[in-house]
């Protein structure tokens, strides 16, 4: 975060928004630790945030993608993709009103690495359909979408075990298996840490 502001890659909108999507997961990631430490489940944030994350990083795509009707097609998926977690957090919770015992969603968590992933590979058929970019190992954006793309990958198969094991009362230890979504998360910050490096600005009507 602090190097997307160094290096002033802020200035290109998807850039923007990889920003504000990586400040809102720093804030709701102190919370949901805030309410943990209170001994308050903090599930409720976590189901929350899924919709706003997926609407800021397809959002990222929403400026790099040049066809008209992706476009439209990703505005679509961002309005049906919040209606869609709305629906699986009552799906998930009978007692919705018993937040003590809240769980994660069963569905969305998968659905929005599907999404994500498909999306990520439009965007690489157009880009190499297009021929306009020389080089990509130094087009920063190329290592956004390696960076998502890695952690994505790892977290659509873990996702639908959580809503059973991730509960606030008798929850289950998967052990190494529950770290694989932090490794990969790491992999994805220091992903994205190349992309932002090679963010330049003189070259920035380029990017």
């Amino acid at each position: 975060m602090i190097l997307l502001v160094v290096r002033k890659a802020y200035l290109d909108p998807s850039f923007k928004l990889l920003l504000f999507y990586l400040f809102a997961k720093l804030v709701i990631d102190l919370i949901m630790l805030h309410s943990a430490s209170l001994h308050r489940n903090n599930l409720i944030f976590y189901n929350l945030s899924i919709p706003l994350f997926y609407a800021l990083l397809s959002g990222m795509f929403y400026y790099k993608i040049n066809s008209q009707s992706y476009k439209r097609l990703l505005t679509f998926t961002m309005v049906g993709f919040a209606a869609f977690t709305i629906w699986d957090i009552f799906h998930s919770n009978s007692e919705l009103n018993d937040m003590h015992n809240h769980r994660a969603v069963l569905y969305s968590m998968t659905v929005q690495g599907v999404l994500i992933i498909a999306i990520i590979l439009l965007y690489f058929y157009e880009i190499i359909k297009s021929l306009q970019i020389p080089n990509l190992l130094t087009f920063p954006f190329f290592w956004v979408c390696s960076g998502l793309l890695l952690y994505f990958s790892s977290l659509i198969f873990i996702a639908p075990v959580l809503h059973y094991t991730a509960t606030w009362n008798n929850s289950i230890d998967l052990g190494i298996i529950r770290t694989i979504p932090f490794i990969f998360e790491i992999l994805c910050a220091v992903l994205f840490s190349v992309g932002i490096y090679y963010f330049p600005l003189k070259d920035y009507a380029k990017q």
